[in-house]
């Protein structure tokens, strides 16, 4: 680095002409200075590279008019360049600079030899380092050729004297070089691509360089250009996105819950002799991080998420708001159906007819996660941490057969027994919940337990109705109501006397919506429209009898008392007259109409207000103007009522 003294700044291009005042102009613009201690006492220094352009520039044609050398002509797209580049490489080029000026003045050249007396009479000036022989002769060949003034950006890597970077790469070699990249895997080894590119370039006439130029050049290419060309524009953009912190402490307990599925990588025997990888849900509160419940089943199905919602609303209190990803088993019908907005489902029955979910039912909000942004969802982070924790206990020894998705069980492997695999989970979740210590958002020290149950002791809590469990534990799907008042839905079909009055009034009008248990179809079904409104509860199945058997006949002969018992009701509900009353009505269409009354000539209407003023005279009154009324449009319009030709109007 070359260091000046600060007063060889002194008047230099708005430098103050003051040392005292040249020291304050320097601290003024943060320009670092330092104090040299020497036999002449101490001198205050200043690096050449640090300081602004334009002073630079002042000082440096100062210093080449006292060498006596010409400064020759200012090349302004390369200096341009030299400002561009790191401070720490225009320190070098600048020392080089002056070495440069050094020799020249001494009258070396590039195609002479350097005597001993100059090179050692360099190194007394500029110190021992970058000036041996051969350095001095590169810095001599660099400059040759080129006016004083452009040394220290000649001095730059890549300059030429033309004022261009040196082209060093053809850009056909580079192309081919980035597309073997990106269609390569993300591992592949650069120096490869390289060797790649060297073959080619030999047999297509490229330039192409040294395996280390080529590495400093993808090394200054910008961070998210080599990620878009190792990984692809997905990876790329995940890798840069910069996570958001959110304040979990401005939330209380069950207002956000997140819900998601893991696959365990162990092997369970459910019972049946047959070796699963289970998948565990679970519920976890976002204030807190506290695992509300969780669910084991044979694979990631919509029938045990909504049971495992259900069951953590019975015990806490029902959410305000669900948080999860558009998997099948979380954004399906069962679960998310009658929300404004889900991702899956679109499309099914007829327009406006969406079948109904837990959700709904138990009035709890849906949010969606952003596909492919899964890992914002708490719930993923917890099965992180527990991931480890349960899949690699010892109880579990024997039972694994490795961590990809398709892994299939070998002979070597042992599923556990589904008890043990259920004590070892409820164990671990328990720990998991009640280990102190926690120093996450608002923890202080606490456990996950103890945060959840703090914030809810500041919440009203919701319970649910007996009524909301049982409509949220149904099945629903669309259906069309037939002329009898009943609705067929794969082989079953439901509807009876009790409910047909309610169940006609959709008949020819679209579909509904028919809930059934899914464990038990023989229970009675319920009937909402397409806007979630209830229609009508307790349908009944039908169910076929026996041909020509007694309970059929008797149920045929209750079915038709019910009808006429319903027709006899709505017959007594009517008005009728009776026959003579009505004959006398008939009567009257076929007597002669009434003969219409005259019509007065003149109908006196009232005045409200104040006097009105005069109207003009009609063109009719006008003198030596013919009336634009036909003398047959005045005969119909006098037998207007109340009709005034004089003032055109009825009124």
């Amino acid at each position: 680095m070359t260091s000046i003294p600060v007063r060889k700044l002194l008047g230099v291009a708005g430098v103050p002409t003051h040392r005292s005042s040249a020291s304050r102009w320097l601290d003024l613009r943060e320009i670092p200075t330092q104090i040299i201690r020497g036999n002449g006492g101490d001198t205050e220094v200043v690096a050449l590279s640090d300081l602004p352009a334009d002073v630079r520039r002042a000082y440096e044609l100062r210093e080449i008019e006292a060498t006596g050398l010409p400064a020759g002509d200012y090349d302004d797209a390369a200096h341009e360049r030299f400002a561009e580049a790191p401070p720490a490489m225009q320190a070098i080029a600048l020392r080089k600079a002056e070495i440069a000026r050094f020799l020249v003045k001494a009258g070396a050249g590039a195609t002479f030899g350097l005597s001993a007396r100059l090179v050692q009479a360099v190194q007394q000036q500029f110190g021992p380092k970058g000036t041996d022989r051969m350095t001095l002769r590169r810095i001599l060949r660099a400059v040759d050729g080129v006016d004083p003034v452009n040394f220290a950006p000649a001095l730059m890597p890549d300059f030429s004297r033309g004022g261009r970077p040196q082209d060093k790469i053809s850009v056909e070699a580079w192309a081919f070089f980035m597309t073997t990249i990106r269609d390569a895997g993300p591992q592949f080894p650069l120096k490869q691509a390289w060797r790649d590119v060297r073959d080619v370039a030999r047999k297509r006439g490229w330039q192409w360089p040294a395996y280390r130029t080529v590495l400093r050049r993808w090394d200054d290419l910008p961070e998210a250009q080599k990620l878009v060309a190792r990984f692809g524009r997905d990876e790329a953009t995940s890798r840069l996105t910069m996570p958001i912190k959110r304040a979990k402490t401005s939330i209380q307990s069950l207002e956000w819950v997140s819900l998601d599925g893991r696959t365990q990588d162990f092997w369970v025997d459910f019972g049946d002799g047959k070796p699963v990888r289970p998948v565990m849900l679970a519920l976890v509160d976002t204030a807190s991080n506290f695992v509300l419940g969780y669910e084991i089943a044979q694979s990631e199905n919509a029938v045990a998420t909504a049971r495992l919602i259900r069951k953590v609303c019975q015990e806490y209190g029902i959410f305000d708001r669900l948080y999860t990803d558009n998997g099948s088993a979380f954004a399906g019908h069962l679960v998310a159906g009658g929300a404004k907005f889900k991702w899956r489902g679109k499309g099914r029955g007829q327009p406006g007819v969406k079948p109904l979910g837990v959700c709904f039912h138990l009035g709890i909000d849906l949010t969606f996660a952003i596909p492919k942004n899964a890992r914002a969802k708490i719930a993923e982070r917890t099965f992180a941490a527990l991931s480890r924790v349960i899949d690699d206990r010892p109880e579990f020894k024997g039972a694994h057969a490795g961590h990809a998705p398709g892994a299939a069980p070998g002979r070597d492997v042992v599923p556990v027994p589904f008890s043990v695999m259920e004590a070892v989970v409820r164990r671990e979740i328990d720990r998991h919940n009640r280990e102190a210590g926690r120093k996450g958002q608002g923890a202080a020290g606490r456990s996950y337990e103890q945060v959840f149950q703090a914030g809810l002791a500041a919440r009203i809590i919701r319970k649910p109705t007996k009524a909301q469990l049982y409509y949220a534990s149904l099945i629903y799907t669309p259906a069309s109501v037939d002329r009898w008042g009943r609705v067929q839905i794969d082989t079953w079909t439901y509807g009876g006397p009790e409910t047909q009055q309610d169940m006609l009034a959709w008949h020819g009008k679209g579909q509904i919506l028919i809930g059934r248990d899914p464990d038990n179809f023989d229970a009675p079904a319920v009937a909402f429209d397409d806007r979630g409104h209830m229609i009508c509860k307790d349908i009944m199945p039908v169910k076929a009898g026996v041909y020509d058997s007694v309970n059929g006949a008797r149920d045929a002969a209750k079915q038709r008392k019910s009808a006429r018992t319903a027709v006899a009701q709505a017959e007594a509900a009517n008005s009728y007259l009776d026959d003579a009353a009505f004959n006398a009505a008939l009567a009257v269409l076929d007597a002669p109409e009434a003969a219409t009354p005259p019509k007065p000539d003149k109908v006196l209407r009232g005045k409200f207000g104040g006097l009105q003023p005069k109207r003009q005279a009609s063109p009719e009154a006008a003198p030596g103007r013919k009336p634009y009324l036909t003398p047959e449009m005045l005969e119909n319009l006098d037998r207007a009522i109340g009709f005034k030709p004089a003032l055109g109007s009825g009124k």
